[in-house]
């Protein structure tokens, strides 16, 4: 590709001093093939790019100290719920932050900042929204993003507590 590029560049600059192009046709190119690879270039996912664990798979991981042979400090996690404020408030992950996923993009630097680690959940197995969320935060920049596998379904399953809150009305 460079090559082609670079033939039909100097081929432009040949024609320019024979007249026959405009003269300024070849900084036209030039400002065209530095601005292109910067231009429309945002960063994709796809269900290959999602890492899925186990609710008692993700406990042992947020509680892990980080570092080699476990020298660091235990990461700052996000547990993420993007389901709506309704479904939220019926109940949720005791220490998870609810943000309903069209709210993502646009509070995800306040509310992101600062985590290391991001643990998304929906309500069970075959739920969509958690998936969605994942790849959003992937799109945005962030590392360490993980799916629950079964959501709270198997959150309860396996034990753990569910937490409700109380709105005020």
């Amino acid at each position: 590709m460079k090559n082609l590029i670079s033939r039909t560049f100097s081929r432009t600059l040949a024609h320019c001093f024979t007249r026959r192009v405009p003269r300024h046709l070849p900084l036209l190119v030039l400002a065209l093939l530095t601005l292109a690879p910067g231009v429309a270039c945002t960063k994709s996912t796809s269900d290959r790019d999602l890492v899925y664990k186990r609710p008692s798979e993700l406990v042992e991981l947020a509680n892990t100290p980080t570092g080699a042979f476990g020298s660091g400090s235990v990461p700052k996690v996000l547990w993420l719920d993007p389901r709506s404020d309704k479904e939220f408030n019926a109940g949720h992950i005791p220490q998870a932050t609810g943000i309903p996923f069209p709210e993502i993009e646009r509070t995800h630097e306040a509310t992101c900042k600062g985590y290391e680690m991001f643990i998304v959940y929906d309500t069970d197995y075959d739920d969509v929204m958690s998936k969605a969320a994942s790849k959003r935060l992937m799109e945005l920049g962030y590392k360490n993003v993980y799916s629950m596998l079964g959501g709270l379904k198997a959150w309860k399953a396996d034990g753990y507590p569910i937490e409700v809150t109380k709105s005020v009305e």
